[in-house]
């Protein structure tokens, strides 16, 4: 049924009033080349369910194979030329024990892509059965090599966790909702572009000096001793402040119903919303406090400071925070309107001015806040700021006046409310701030660690409970006695010089954290008589899945079903997934997936977008679209091309989409008009390949072949010829005259040939990612040819062919970078069994990408060692 409704498709969107051919609609596209798909035929290899090594199929190699390849490869690469060094007749057929398999792995590459043979000699030209014959040949018996070589080598995802890997997971054992790590220099990448590769992520012994020096300082955050620390706590009330500048002189109220208040309301002012009477405000200093903050607040008053658009209140609050300690900024607050288009959210900054030539000021708050609440239920907003990791007034301890000591609180309306009729104001009538803030004593960062115990009086058996407790989440498993003496010894050299039980024990912690148990993914040896196994462990497991979508360790659930041995199965294992993406963690996977498989490092040295919110949104958008693709299951093909965008309200209006409000992504429906749709016609890729002025069809070609088609091309030769743009014959030349010139030159044409097509179909998108349709007054000319003659008529002939030919290609691809970043290890030839099994296990579920992370997880790949 599904086959006849894309035949009537094809047969409808194909036929137009005038006899011409019109181009089959991208979505059909979808249908139409997963029919083509080999992963939904037949699965003609499988391993042998006893264990038995695969033997090669030479028959049909004597029988079908080898006359096909003498008829149509054996001219270019035989005894008679050998292009490419290479020569078919010369390869072992056998896969499976022979020398030649990554040869034939290139045969392969090229047959399945139609690049080989060249179909302008008709004798030489493969029928698409015949073509069908020898990939399916060779993909069977490259599975069964694959097989072999598997059996015969160990793999290792042995390796450190990656330093965003090791922030989250210091945050997330100790509570710390901050970054901790910053001191750790960033990591490189492989060629896939993975931070978190096992070739990389090794150690030297100097490190683990800077990890523990890392680890104490995190867990002196998060542990306090002594008695609590006093806090300072300013408090603004804005029914006393109308109190206290109605009482001056001269004051100029204004009614709410007087002709100049329209005026009026566009400034920051006190209003009384029950006599409808304001005034102009300018904050006084706000005294310090010496107390904690007040957990009870006032009832809402009625008089409100009004905060426009664009507007922000600047707090004097002297020289009196802390250094160090959490500075807590709890402001009550309302929308003036619920007008759906408007939204608000609040800001927070840290100034000085020291001097007329000297200040600063820095964003302090995490995120921006969105102001949700109507002015009949106000909200709470809380921020919490580090003050220790913010840059601080420098002369802030001097005794003299001069430089100037104080430091100043900003708190910003961040508002796309300007200009409207009615305009969305924030109201507040209450701010609290107090540093350092706790929401009790200890904080719970301090009992997480230290918790109750009869014992606490013995030294000895409570700082047993300690470590035993602290190990088990720490190590992600438990720890047996003789780990916990070794470092009960350790407390007895510390404790003397710490007058606390508690300083001498984060001393220990901290060398705890230093260990390989905490900073390396482990798999423990064999310790008993058991046979040894492929297969990790339940906790190894457990820890791997939460690197995996949590980019950090596992947490309480996880551990119990692993010790119980319940975590492996299959009702359960999917219930973990399930809830694990549905946790805001699992934000970090989105985002460092996406940023690492699409490159989006490169966007760091692009400077042809000022910073802002659409340079923050141009960021955001590829993670958003993924976010959208795996919370609702939808397909991989999606990402090739779509018919809805995920964006904001700055990349609607740079990408020229109407009606979408607000700095929050959503999913909105789109036109063929609108020129959008997928990864590939996204700000972010398109700004970053290319060369701050105009697009560059190199490097979108080259970003193309290697993070969507996992097809890298070879590196430049040294002696590439560089394009002369002092010649006024060559500054004459469109961008794609230019890069025909240069292909034309013979060192470049073998390379070239085969990347510049795909980015020359990219060229109506400018440097900002614009769809234009003229360059310098001319039309555009995206139409490029590829290696084997397949015309791309632009984006949407690039998006058709990749969607009608290429799906299995991309649906490996995919396969294959999501496996290699949750095992954190580059996959092998010894891999490749698995990721076709894999793929074809995708492919007949459906394409989607929620199912996908479901099957990778219970795949044997992410179960081994």
């Amino acid at each position: 049924m599904k086959t006849l409704t894309i035949v009537i498709l094809l047969a409808f969107a194909l036929s137009t009033t005038d006899g011409q051919e019109k181009p089959i609609p991208l979505e059909a596209a979808k249908d139409l080349g997963r029919t083509k798909s080999r992963y939904l035929k037949e699965n003609k290899f499988a391993p042998d369910a006893g264990g038995a090594l695969p033997k090669a199929n030479l028959a049909d190699f004597k029988k079908s194979v080898e006359p096909l390849l003498t008829k149509t490869c054996l001219s270019c690469h035989g005894p008679q030329k050998s292009k490419g060094r290479l020569r078919i007749d010369q390869l072992n057929p056998d896969l499976v024990s022979g020398a030649d398999a990554e040869r034939w792995r290139e045969v392969y590459n090229v047959l399945s892509k139609s690049e080989m043979p060249p179909e302008n000699d008709a004798y030489e030209a493969l029928s698409p059965t015949n073509r069908g014959l020898l990939t399916d040949w060779l993909s069977e018996e490259l599975n069964k090599a694959s097989v072999v070589r598997r059996n015969s080598k160990e793999h290792s995802s042995f390796r450190r966790l990656a330093k965003y890997e090791y922030d989250y997971a210091l945050q997330d054992l100790l509570g710390l909702p901050y970054s901790l790590a910053n001191q750790l220099p960033p990591e490189s990448t492989t060629e896939d572009g993975f931070k978190n590769s096992s070739e990389l992520l090794q150690i030297s012994g100097m490190q683990f000096e800077l990890y523990r020096e890392i680890a104490l300082k995190a867990l002196k955050r998060a542990t306090v001793s002594g008695v609590r620390p006093k806090s300072v706590t300013y408090i603004l009330s804005m029914q006393q402040e109308m109190t206290r500048v109605t009482a001056g002189k001269n004051v100029q109220i204004i009614d709410k119903g007087e002709a100049g208040f329209r005026k009026f309301e566009h400034q920051m002012h006190l209003l009384n919303r029950d006599t409808g009477k304001g005034i102009h405000y300018s904050p006084t200093d706000p005294v310090p406090l010496a107390k904690a903050a007040n957990e009870e607040f006032p009832a809402v008053s009625p008089v409100v400071l009004v905060l426009p658009a664009g507007n922000e209140l600047k707090l004097n609050l002297d020289r009196f925070l802390p250094d160090e300690g959490t500075m807590r900024v709890s402001i009550r607050a309302a929308r003036s309107t619920m007008n759906p288009d408007a939204y608000a959210s609040l800001r927070l900054l840290l100034s000085a001015h020291t001097s007329n030539d000297a200040n600063f000021s820095q964003v302090i708050s995490p995120q921006d806040v969105p102001v949700t609440a109507s002015d009949d239920k106000f909200q709470w907003i809380h921020f919490d700021v580090p003050l220790s990791d913010i840059q601080r007034n420098p002369f802030r301890k001097l005794t003299t006046t001069f430089p100037r000591r104080d430091e100043f609180l900003h708190i910003r309306n961040i508002s796309n409310a300007a200009g409207r009729d009615k305009r969305l104001q924030v109201l507040i009538d209450h701010i609290q701030i107090s540093a350092p803030f706790y929401e009790q004593w200890p904080p719970k960062t301090h009992t997480d660690i230290f918790m109750e115990s009869k014992n606490k009086s013995n030294e000895g058996v409570y700082g047993r409970e300690v470590l035993n407790h602290f190990l088990r989440r720490a190590w992600h498993r438990p720890v047996n006695p003789q780990e916990v003496d070794e470092l009960m010894a350790l407390f007895a050299k510390y404790r003397p010089e710490f007058p606390t039980f508690e300083e001498a024990m984060v001393e220990v912690l901290a060398t705890a954290l230093a260990a390989p148990e905490f900073l390396y993914l482990t798999q423990r040896a064999m310790t008993d008589d058991k046979k040894p196994t492929t297969r990790i462990s339940e906790l190894e497991l457990a820890s791997r899945l939460s690197v995996f979508l949590w980019s950090s360790i596992p947490d309480e659930e996880l551990l119990k079903l692993a010790e119980q041995g319940q975590l492996r199965k299959p009702e359960v294992l999917m219930g973990q997934v399930n809830r694990m993406l549905a946790d805001a963690r699992a934000k970090r996977f989105s985002q460092n997936f996406v940023e690492q498989w699409l490159g989006l490092d490169g966007l760091n040295s692009v400077t042809h977008i000022p910073a802002g919110p659409l340079k923050e949104a141009i960021r955001e958008e590829p993670i958003a679209f993924f976010e959208e693709v795996l919370s609702y299951n939808r397909s991989i093909f999606d990402f090739l091309h779509s018919d809805y965008a995920v964006v904001n309200e700055p990349l609607a209006a740079h990408y020229g989409i109407p009606k979408v409000y607000g700095p929050h992504f959503r999913k909105v429906p789109i036109t063929p008009a609108m020129n959008r749709g997928g990864l590939l016609t996204g700000a972010a890729i398109l700004a970053m390949n290319s060369d701050g002025k105009d697009s560059h069809p190199l490097k979108r070609g080259v970003w193309m072949l290697k993070r969507i088609l996992l097809d890298p091309p070879p590196p430049p030769p040294p002696d590439v010829p560089v394009v002369d743009l002092t010649n006024p014959e060559i500054l004459k030349m469109t961008l794609k005259e230019r890069i025909e010139d240069h292909r034309n030159k013979a060192a470049c044409a073998s390379c070239h040939s085969r990347i510049d097509p795909w980015g020359i179909a990219f060229e109506n998108y400018d440097a900002l990612g614009i769809y234009r349709t003229q360059i310098k007054n001319k039309p555009v000319d995206a139409t490029s040819e590829l290696f084997n003659k397949q015309v791309l008529a632009g984006m949407d002939g690039l998006k058709r062919y990749l969607l009608m030919e290429r799906q299995d290609q991309f649906a490996r691809a995919i396969v294959q970078k999501l496996t290699a970043y949750g095992l954190g290890r580059p996959l092998t030839f010894g891999d490749r069994s698995d990721i076709d099994q894999l793929t074809a296990e995708f492919r007949r579920s459906g394409d989607g990408l929620n199912d996908l992370i479901h099957q990778i997880v219970k795949s044997n790949l992410f179960n081994s060692k």
